[in-house]
């Protein structure tokens, strides 16, 4: 066993990135992404039933808004956490950088919320607007900066984890706030809570002191940073522009029939968000000792969109059934987005792997070029589709922004990193038990009236487990990989 050097009292953050399972890793988070959403997607049935689509979609309109706020002290976290997954990095130099970008961050933030109150107020329909803003940005900067430097380590597992502890905390938190009669703010004073109660957890996998950074530190942040908190910001923007234009053009409902739509489609991206996770950190690594990275990239891409791909398929099958079941015919309106939505999470699952990889092999000036371009495209499109169409023209949009921008990043990898291969037979495979699923589950939605949650529940089910053996049936690929997380969990 290795011993590692302590270093101000506490033991050195060393980069382990490479010495863990990205296979094992992004298991354990991709459960804990399961687990996390199984709970959300529980409270967001409750919370959108009760408040309706007026006061939910404003809660998100506002969430919206936070989410943009942060994107500079994210964006300076995700600089600290590529220098952090580097050989010898200043570990506690970086941890202290980010704590002085935060707090100087949250000064300029509370400033801007009292500057802006009443239009905080008038936008999202929540009178106590200014105040949950400054509440949830505060929260959230403290939280995200941390949760990456623990992926830095290459604890993926770790921070998915922490994070559903959160959703655990989050759900009882806003249900007892919303029964005790706060509405809306309660939602947004529930998840502060729980944000600032697992902040202590993310810091146990760290425990590196903060220490003042040196002039040479700073500049080498700097140098990554001024790339990443305009890609942070842009990322953002694009990801969250849909229900911010909504709310804009339409109105907080509109916001609420889209937000329903998304949540559906959510755990699309589970394996990329964990794979991603730790992808960066272990590309970045390999990139500073100028190791291959096909293989890893290769292998990423080949699973990335497992769970996209089926659930993409089933809104095509059954869209009405699943919103209006669960969610009421209140929402019946999401419906015609969820099949866009669905389409454009296959398109970002395989976007989202290739955005960290250029991340990961220094090449952040690429994605902001990328992420620009995309911004713009979704931004013209969007505006002028949602004034024709409504609702689903903003979907449209960003169905064509997405796939760009996967287009665009597949270029430049393909460019940067001649042996990865962007189109794995994994992939064609997965399509493949996603058609034998539709000719399954098809026939027996018509046969049987669904009417309550547990018979649609029960055609999910049914859908999940003709594609998992049919994938396992014609993938050797799936087998090998499935045999080689078992035995890394077993060690």
């Amino acid at each position: 066993m290795i011993a590692r050097p302590i270093v101000n009292g506490y033991p050195a953050a060393m980069s382990d990135a490479t010495t863990v399972s990205l296979g094992g890793e992004t298991v354990k988070a991709t459960a804990a992404k399961f687990t996390m959403a199984a709970i959300g997607f529980l409270g967001t049935i409750v919370f959108a039933r009760v408040l309706g689509p007026t006061g939910f979609g404003g809660y998100y309109l506002l969430f919206s808004l936070v989410k943009i706020a942060d994107r500079a002290v994210n964006g300076w976290g995700t600089a600290v956490k590529k220098r952090y997954s580097e050989v010898d990095a200043p570990s506690g130099e970086l941890i202290g950088s980010q704590g002085l970008f935060t707090l100087v961050w949250m000064a300029l933030a509370i400033a801007a919320a009292a500057v802006a109150s009443r239009w905080l107020v008038s936008y999202t329909g929540l009178p106590e607007a200014p105040i949950l803003f400054v509440v949830l940005l505060f929260a959230v900067t403290l939280f995200e900066p941390l949760d990456l430097i623990v992926q830095a380590r290459g604890r993926v597992g770790a921070s998915m984890w922490t994070d559903t502890l959160r959703s655990v905390l989050t759900f009882p938190l806003q249900l007892g706030l919303i029964v005790l009669g706060f509405g809306a703010a309660g939602m947004a004073y529930g998840l502060a809570a729980a944000t600032f109660l697992t902040v202590p957890v993310l810091w146990y996998f760290i425990r590196t002191r903060p220490v003042v950074p040196t002039r040479e530190t700073v500049r080498n942040l700097w140098s990554y940073a001024r790339y990443s908190v305009p890609n942070s910001f842009l990322g953002q923007a694009y990801d969250r522009f849909d229900i911010i234009l909504l709310g804009y053009l339409l109105a907080p409902a509109a916001a609420g029939h889209y937000e329903v739509a998304l949540k559906l489609t959510v755990p699309a991206t589970f394996v990329t968000m964990a794979a991603s996770s730790g992808l960066m950190a272990r590309v970045s690594h390999r990139h500073s000792e100028g190791e291959p990275l096909g293989p890893d990239i290769s292998n990423t891409l080949s699973f990335t969109s497992i769970i996209a791909i089926p659930m993409f398929f089933g809104a095509v099958a059954m869209p009405e059934q699943l919103v209006v079941t669960l969610f009421g015919p209140g929402y019946s309106a999401a419906a015609t987005l969820l099949v866009g939505l669905a389409a454009y999470q296959v398109a970002k699952t395989q976007a989202g792997v290739l955005t960290s990889v250029l991340y990961g092999i220094d090449r952040p000036d690429s994605n902001t070029r990328i992420s620009a371009v995309t911004l713009a495209i979704n931004v013209v499109l969007g505006v002028a589709l949602t004034l024709a169409s409504g609702a689903i023209g903003v979907v449209v949009a960003t169905v064509v922004a997405e796939t760009l921008r996967y287009a665009l990043s597949a270029a430049v990898v393909k460019r940067e990193l001649s042996t990865v291969v962007l189109f794995p037979r994994t992939l064609g495979e997965q399509v493949a038990a996603g058609l034998v699923m539709v000719a399954v589950i098809v026939p027996v939605e018509r046969a049987v009236a669904i009417d309550h949650w547990y018979q649609l529940l029960a055609i999910i089910a049914l859908g999940a487990a003709v594609y998992g053996v049919t994938l396992a049936a014609i993938s050797r690929k799936l087998r090998v990989t499935i045999r080689g997380v078992v035995r890394s969990s077993r060690l």
